[in-house]
C-alpha cells in the first residue's frame, strides 16, 4: 500500500507546472491516511493473533499445570505410602545403583542410608538377585522371590521380595523397585509344619512296616502249621490263607517304601504280588504266561487293599483250576483309565473256563464270595465273561470323591 502511495505521488508531482495544488494536497493526504489505515489494520491483526496465541498458550499451561498438580498429588501419595509402609522399599537405577530406601528398609533389613550409591548385588541382602533382575527385565514383569538373611541385626531373617522393573516411554529400563516383606514368622511356622509332617510320615512308615512284619509273622505261623496238616483240602485252605495275608502285607510294604504315603504305584504292586503267587504254584510257572497291561495308576490304601485281594483270589483260582494237567496258557491283568474318573480292572485266562452250571452270584465257595464282597467294597460293578476262558472285570471310580 505504501508503494502504491509513492507511485501515485510520483505521477501527481511529475508535472511540476500543475495548476491544481489543492488536488495534490488531497492526494497526499489520502495516501497518508491509506498508509496509516494499512499500519493500523496490520497491527490490529497482529494483536488479535498474539491474543489468540496467548490464549492458547494459557490454556495449554493451565492443562499442563493441572496435570502436573495431579501427578504431584499422586507422587505425594506414593511417597507417603512408600515412606510410611511397614514393607521395606528400595529403588535403584537401570544399572542397579541404589538411590533411595524408606525407613522400613532400615528397620527390617538393618541397612539404611549407608547402602545408597551401592549396587544391589553388592549389599548381600537378596539371593540370586542378578538372575532375578535379568529375568524380570527380559519378561518385563514383576518377579517374586525369597531370601534368607543372616546378619548381626537379625541372625535368621526371611523376606519375600517383589522386584518390579520400570520402563520409560521408549521401553528402556528406567528403575528397579524392590518391595520386601518380613515373612520370618510364617517361615518358622512353615518349618514347624514341615517337621511335623516329616515326623508323621516317619510314624506312618513305621506303622506300615510293623503291620507288614506282623502279617509276615502270621504267614510264617501258617507255614509252620501247614507242616502238621495231613489233609490235602485243609492244606490248600491254609495255603490260600497265606496268599491272602501276603497280598495284604505287600500293600503295607509298598506304602512304607513309597516316597509319598498317600498312594502307591499299583503296577509295581501287581508285578510283585504275582511273583509270589507263581512261586506258590511252581508247577505252573513254565506252562502259564503272565501278561500285565496297566496304565500309570496310583491307589490309596482303601483302594489298593481290595484290588490286591481281588487279583490274589482270581489269579489263584486261575492257577489252581484253569490249566489242569499239562495245559499251557496265559493269564492277563489289565488296569485301564476310563473317562469320568473310572477304572477298569480285568483279570482273564484262556484256560478251561468255569463250569456251565456255575452261578457267580450264588457261588458258595469262599473265593467267589470274597470276589463279590471286594467288588462291593470298591462300589464297583463286577462282570464275568466265559468267552475263550474266564474273564473277571471290575468297573469302579477312583478317587471316590469324583462320584459325589
Amino acid at each position: 500500500m505504501a508503494c502504491l502511495t509513492i507511485l501515485l505521488s510520483g505521477t501527481v508531482f511529475e508535472p511540476v507546472h500543475s495548476t491544481t495544488p489543492w488536488r495534490d494536497i488531497w492526494l497526499i493526504a489520502i495516501s497518508f491516511l491509506m498508509f496509516l489505515g494499512t499500519i493500523y489494520i496490520y497491527f490490529k491483526l497482529r494483536t488479535s493473533t498474539f491474543r489468540r496465541v496467548r490464549r492458547l498458550l494459557e490454556e495449554r499451561v493451565e492443562i499442563k499445570t493441572k496435570q502436573l498438580s495431579e501427578k504431584n498429588f499422586e507422587l505425594e501419595k506414593l511417597s507417603l505410602v512408600a515412606s510410611k509402609t511397614d514393607n521395606a522399599v528400595m529403588v535403584a537405577d537401570a544399572a542397579g545403583k541404589i538411590y533411595w530406601v524408606n525407613d522400613a528398609f532400615s528397620r527390617i533389613i538393618g541397612s539404611g542410608n549407608e547402602i545408597i550409591g551401592k549396587n544391589v548385588s553388592e549389599i548381600q541382602v537378596y539371593q540370586n538377585v542378578r538372575e532375578v533382575i535379568a529375568e524380570a527385565v527380559r519378561e518385563k514383569r514383576s518377579k517374586i522371590f525369597e531370601s534368607n538373611i543372616h546378619s548381626a541385626h537379625n541372625p535368621d531373617l526371611w523376606i519375600s521380595s517383589t522386584l518390579t522393573p520400570i520402563f520409560d516411554e521408549r521401553n528402556n529400563l528406567k528403575e528397579l523397585v524392590f518391595v520386601d516383606t518380613d515373612i520370618t514368622a510364617s517361615k518358622i511356622l512353615e518349618n514347624k509344619i514341615k517337621a511335623s509332617l516329616h515326623d508323621k510320615d516317619i510314624l506312618l512308615k513305621e506303622i506300615h512296616h510293623r503291620v507288614k512284619n506282623n502279617l509276615q509273622i502270621i504267614i510264617s505261623l501258617l507255614n509252620l502249621q501247614s507242616g502238621y496238616i495231613k489233609d490235602e483240602q485243609t492244606l490248600k485252605a491254609v495255603k490260600d490263607g497265606q496268599n491272602r495275608v501276603r497280598s495284604m502285607a505287600l500293600v503295607h510294604e509298598k506304602f512304607y517304601q513309597a516316597d509319598e504315603l498317600t498312594e502307591i504305584n499299583f503296577r509295581e504292586y501287581v508285578e510283585k504280588l504275582n511273583q509270589f503267587l507263581f512261586q506258590s504254584y511252581g508247577d505252573k510257572t513254565d506252562r502259564v504266561k503272565l501278561v500285565i497291561e496297566a496304565d500309570d495308576v496310583a491307589f490309596d490304601m482303601d483302594t489298593a487293599m481290595p484290588c490286591g485281594l481281588l487279583i490274589n483270589e482270581i489269579v489263584s483260582n486261575s492257577l489252581k483250576y484253569a490249566f489242569p494237567g499239562d495245559r499251557t496258557g496265559e493269564i492277563k491283568i489289565e488296569l485301564k483309565k476310563l473317562p469320568e474318573q473310572k477304572i477298569r480292572m480285568s483279570i482273564s485266562d484262556d484256560g478251561a473256563g468255569l463250569p456251565e452250571n456255575f452261578d457267580v452270584e450264588h457261588a458258595e465257595s469262599l473265593g467267589m464270595q470274597l470276589i463279590t464282597a471286594l467288588a462291593n467294597q470298591l462300589d464297583g460293578e463286577l462282570q464275568v465273561s466265559r468267552e475263550k476262558g474266564t474273564k473277571f472285570s471290575v468297573f469302579f471310580k477312583y478317587p471316590k470323591a469324583a462320584s459325589t
